[in-house]
């Protein structure tokens, strides 16, 4: 079929080959397992229109949604940047294609715009990606990830052109239109932007702030520090980086699995995946009756969790020991890994995930696993790392 797609200001029109709507749906489904998770409303922020959950993937929706909560920004001037770059990701061209987790600066278009928000890595775009990256909760990912490109377009707004945050939509027509360049053609874009956010925009006054981490199903609380529920899940900090929220959900995820010495310590695509956690690929001892857990797999599969696996992991699932060495020495500002030979566990945004139940108990007391806690094992003797930035 004929599609005409805005990039930069210019329309450009495109014959889209039989096979691309396959490669839409196989991108899309990476997207929702690599996030994981949905959010099903918002509190504090407009609840997406009609014709955004029409028009946005589910996973780029939820990612606008959250990255504006963090920056604190409308997400809908995120999501019509998004559209009018690449069509949230559905381009076919290269420089447009999204690939969680990938890092450096990527493939660019002719102008040296990368990723699905067009981030400038050099040429005539600039190179706001390399000016930018070390304020990301992980500069190690480029504009092809596609959190870190939102989170970049936010950072070029704010960082590089000055806009405010907490302001309604209406506020950022200047910004937006530096974003793309100056001159009639960025005026142009820049009304082209705000007429979808006005699109996206549902019921509401509220500029930016969803009440859940949308793009993990994990509920917000106000601040920088997390919270554990009556449920023995946790809620994640509004205020803290979005790859410590996602910390936090993955917490969630198997906070009711048992203690298992050695278990999960296998394949990562099995034991450390972030939509269906499957510790029973390798099961460990199963002292408590079934797989599950041990203190240093629950551990890594916290910072699995957060996009780390490569970058601090190595792609592993590290042993206790192993544990001591990675990332930076000291404790994280939002996260801190405690390690010995014997035991691990990890801060995170001031609650601890510690298969001890924080009651400075041996790694397996009977029928516990990892869960969270308001005291971790204790500071003794334990090696504090953190992962650079957090």
């Amino acid at each position: 079929m004929v599609v005409v797609t805005r990039r930069r200001g210019v329309r450009v029109l495109v014959l889209v080959a039989a096979a691309f709507p396959l490669l839409l749906a196989a991108g899309a489904a990476l997207l929702t397992v690599m996030l994981g998770g949905t959010c099903s409303g918002s509190d504090v922020g407009d609840t997406p229109s009609a014709a955004a959950i029409r028009d946005i993937p589910g996973a780029f929706l939820r990612i606008y949604e959250q990255v504006g909560a963090q920056y604190k920004i409308p997400w809908e001037i995120l999501a019509g940047i998004g559209k009018e770059e690449c069509d949230h990701g559905r381009f076919p061209d290269p420089s447009c294609t999204p690939q969680p987790g990938a890092s450096g600066p990527g493939i660019a278009n002719f102008a040296g715009a990368s990723g699905p928000m067009q981030i400038g890595i050099g040429g005539a775009a600039g190179d706001e990606y390399d000016s930018l990256r070390r304020y990301l909760p992980d500069p190690s990912l480029g504009p092809h990830d596609p959190t870190t490109a939102v989170e970049l377009a936010a950072l070029v707004l704010i960082k590089d052109k000055g806009a405010p945050v907490g302001q309604p939509i209406d506020a950022y027509s200047l910004y937006v239109r530096e974003y793309n360049g100056s001159g009639p053609a960025a005026d142009a874009y820049a009304a082209r932007v705000l007429a979808d956010a006005h699109a996206y925009q549902g019921n509401g006054t509220t500029a930016f702030g969803p009440s859940c981490s949308a793009a993990l199903g994990t509920p917000l609380v106000p601040g920088a520090k997390a919270r554990i529920l009556p449920s023995g899940d946790a809620a994640a900090p509004a205020d803290a980086p979005v790859v410590v929220q996602q910390m936090i959900a993955a917490g969630n995820r198997i906070d009711h699995f048992a203690y298992s010495f050695g278990g999960a310590h296998g394949d990562p695509a099995q034991t450390m995946n972030q939509s269906n956690p499957n510790p029973a690929a390798v099961p460990g001892a199963e002292e408590n009756g079934g797989p599950g857990y041990d203190c240093s797999s629950a551990t890594s599969y916290v910072l699995w969790g957060g996009g780390l696996g490569q970058s601090l992991l190595g792609g592993g699932v590290l042993v206790s020991g192993e544990l001591e060495s990675v990332g930076s020495p000291g404790p994280g500002k939002w996260v801190t890994i405690f390690a010995t030979a014997e035991h691990a566990y990890i801060e995170v945004a001031g609650i601890y995930f510690d298969t001890a139940a924080g009651l400075g108990n041996p790694p397996n007391p009977p029928s516990t696993g990892p869960r969270w806690s308001t005291v971790g094992t204790g500071p003794g003797g334990f090696v504090e790392r953190h992962p650079p930035g957090l």
